[in-house]
């Protein structure tokens, strides 16, 4: 079993944990919800006592590197599972409060992260399933366990004798011996109190709580609405010719889908990011792009039980009385504190920085697509569900570059060989197939992890393709963290999961750059997992890391996927095995900052909505009567082109309402900085995997985790503080 800070263990529920976005993750959506009949309550309950009889959460786990049992466990296994380890760590918090002995580091602070190894085993494995593998059952079970734990949370956090405790030990700091890791725990516990509410008065405490439990319940409310609705959407096509456009993978793909739900002689699209975004680039079809685009954007706002913006108003009202409550002006000014950029106003200022070159540049991009409309005969204005395709024409045109001449180069398999080769190169890891090791799905590819001196680092497990029971998206997550607590050394167990589209039978599973961007950030994210060197599980790669720091190990990795050297380890094509020409790279290299007008604004749109959402008091929260009203005046104020759907509107907008990157959008583009300045540093020797500069990064990013001040470790590795010249440069903005 892995030890971990129990806060986080109860906080694992929620649907985008920290290790689930990394999230990365970026391209999260909501976990969707199978048509697979949950048991009746009667049912359930009889179901879950027997479990108890054979339930596996109850014995330790002989399988190999301690990997979950997943043939053993079955639905009705989690909840009594849950149950006792929620009394498992109630005793282990209570044998904290009720020592005898003097508040030390080791009975107190250190206590605090040993406490709930069974709620955390049993946490980290239901958050895995349910956003890979959900069913009815296991989403209300969900619903149920989200409030308890979030109660669980408060009765810890709000505890004043074990707040005494860790107070004590907190004025006694610099008295205590402790080295850095150990203050550095000691100050953030003691932050964690204080930023839940440890030192209110009881009447505030006991309004906490209700906060609290009601935006647990309303997150999860969020996402499941969502999920329902985007799994509720489908394009169906019956005439061959309206597909005119579209690549025949694609196709495929449709026609399986459709075979899979009945339908014989038709195609089948979803709202998943993937398959929505080719369709708009390579679908002739207006009429059935609009449809698309209609449905993908009308989720969550549609009326009836579904609808979430009732949900969002009271989030945003909830989440700013809380931070009033807590000292803070707003919801946003509460959040960053603890992040890079400290305060609302500079993370508006450093997105505002790049606004206006990004309106600048998608202005000019809609006159050259305009251009091309004309030119085709046609008298329509671009409208949102054009942008896409002709982007696509755009790009044909001016960098006579197609993009379905570049996928049979990238297929699946050999782009992972590809990231791979860069964390090789850079630092000496390396990744061995597993075989007859349990898995969750049998799609999953899973493999053992050692670095330069054969020492294992941890497993690695890569879930790659859509189903239904999979939630929408990218991310990254853990079945179990790093850490090494009083010698006991255990090493993780990271996943990857994608959403890529299951080929036809037979057919390789091919993608586009961006698809091999998102390979190549998420496996960022794992390396942060995998490579991490920490004592505390607090620490452990992407936990307890600043939502604007930990995006920098995921999009450095990006950098590497287009470069020549790396390129010709994976860019093979599917069938001849011919490494990409030189010419189709000095292509792509061309076309790199081609669209970046739209990608920044869209992306800056949803950022500063986020900001404005959670920098209203609560009684402008409460004032809000149209949620979509509401967003189209913030974004109107700023200057948004219609024609530019923000990515996320509110109704869909996960991140924020159900996946933890509350006032934390901006997160991504920040991280931006970082890496466009830290793989220029690389540029600027002449060897992307310069030994000394990785030896650097591989200290201070990957294997740091969080066990130091992020500004810190950032100057440790570059040698300096970042510039913003680097960023817009990569992106053609300057």
């Amino acid at each position: 079993m892995s030890p971990k800070h129990p806060l986080r263990a109860l906080l694992i529920l929620f649907a985008f944990s920290l290790t689930a976005l990394m999230s990365c993750s970026e391209r999260v959506e909501p976990p969707a919800v199978t048509d697979n009949a949950a048991p009746t309550p009667t049912a359930a309950v009889a179901l879950e006592e027997a479990a108890s009889d054979d339930n596996p959460f109850f014995d330790e786990w002989d399988t190999p590197y301690g990997i979950p049992p997943f043939a053993l466990i079955r639905d009705e296994h989690y909840k009594p599972a849950f149950e006792r380890g929620i009394e498992e760590l109630r005793h282990d918090v209570a044998a904290i409060r009720d020592n005898p002995e003097a508040p030390s580091f080791e009975n107190t602070i250190e206590a605090l992260e040993l406490a709930g190894e069974s709620l955390t085993r049993v946490a980290d494995t239901f958050n895995n399933i349910n956003n890979t593998d959900t069913n009815d059952y296991l989403q209300e079970l969900d619903v149920e366990m989200t409030p308890r734990l979030t109660r669980e949370w408060d009765a810890i956090y709000l505890d004043e004798e074990i707040f005494a405790r860790v107070n004590t030990l907190y004025q006694q700091r610099d008295t205590l011996g402790l080295d850095q890791q150990a203050m550095r725990l000691l100050e953030l516990t003691h932050l964690d109190f204080v930023r839940q509410g440890a030192a209110l008065d009881r009447e505030s405490r006991d309004r906490m709580k209700e906060i609290n439990a009601r935006l647990s319940e309303l997150s999860t409310v969020f996402g499941q609405n969502l999920l329902k609705e985007t799994n509720g959407f489908e394009l169906v096509v019956s005439v061959e010719a309206e597909l005119g456009g579209l690549p025949d993978n694609m196709i495929g793909s449709a026609r399986a889908k459709a075979q899979s739900k009945g339908l014989e002689n038709g195609w089948v699209f979803g709202l998943d990011r993937g398959t929505f975004e080719g369709f708009m680039t390579f679908a002739d079809n207006r009429d059935l792009r609009k449809q698309m685009y209609d449905g993908y954007r009308a989720r969550g706002g549609q009326g009836g039980a579904t609808d979430s913006r009732d949900e969002i108003s009271e989030i945003a009202h909830l989440r700013a009385e809380a931070a009033q409550l807590l000292g803070y002006e707003d919801h946003a000014a509460y959040q960053l504190e603890t992040r890079m950029a400290k305060t609302p106003e500079a993370a508006e200022s450093f997105l505002l920085e790049v606004w206006q070159p990004g309106l600048k540049r998608a202005g000019e991009e809609l006159a050259d697509m305009q251009a091309i409309v004309q030119a085709e005969g046609h008298d329509y204005l671009i409208e949102g569900h054009d942008w896409w395709y002709y982007a696509e024409k755009l790009r044909q045109q001016k960098y006579d570059l197609n993009e379905a001449a570049q996928k049979p180069y990238l297929e699946l398999s050999n782009v992972r060989q590809g990231a791979f080769y860069v964390a090789n190169r850079l630092f000496g890891v390396t990744f061995e197939p597993l075989e007859n090791v349990p898995l969750w799905n049998p799609v999953v590819k899973p493999y053992a992890v050692y670095g330069p001196d054969r020492a294992f680092l941890g497993v690695y497990m890569a879930d790659d393709y859509a189903r239904e029971s999979k939630r929408g998206g990218a991310w990254m997550s853990t079945y179990r963290s790093a850490s090494n607590i009083r010698g006991e050394e255990i090493r993780p167990i990271v996943t990857n999961n994608l959403n890529l589209a299951v080929p036809a039978e037979g057919e390789p599973t091919l993608l586009t750059f961006d698809q091999v961007e998102t390979v190549f950030h998420e496996f960022g994210h794992a390396l942060h997992g995998l490579m991490t060197q920490i004592r505390y599980p607090r620490f452990s790669g992407t936990s307890g890391s600043p939502r604007d720091w930990v995006e920098l190990p995921s999009q450095f990795m990006e950098h590497y996927a287009t470069e020549p050297e790396v390129l010709a380890i994976y860019a093979k094509h599917a069938e001849t095995g011919e490494v990409i020409p030189q010419e189709l790279v000095d292509k792509v290299r061309a076309a790199a900052t081609h669209n970046q007008g739209f990608k920044t604004t869209e992306y800056i749109a949803a950022s500063l909505l986020d900001l404005k959402w959670h920098d209203l008091t609560p009684k402008q929260a409460a004032a809000v009567e149209d949620v979509v009203k509401y967003e189209n005046e913030v974004l109107a104020a700023y200057g948004k082109p219609d024609m530019i759907e923000t990515r996320y509107r509110s109704p869909y907008f996960a991140h924020i309402f159900s996946g933890g990157y509350s006032a934390g959008y901006y997160a991504y583009l920040w991280s931006e900085i970082l890496d466009a300045d830290g793989f220029t540093a690389f540029k600027e020797t002449g060897d992307i995997f310069n030994p000394e500069l990785a030896q650097r990064l591989k200290e201070n990013v990957y294997e740091a985790g969080a066990s130091r001040d992020a500004d810190l470790l950032y100057r440790q590795f570059r040698g300096q503080d970042p510039t913003i010249e680097p960023l817009l440069r990569i992106r053609g903005l300057n």
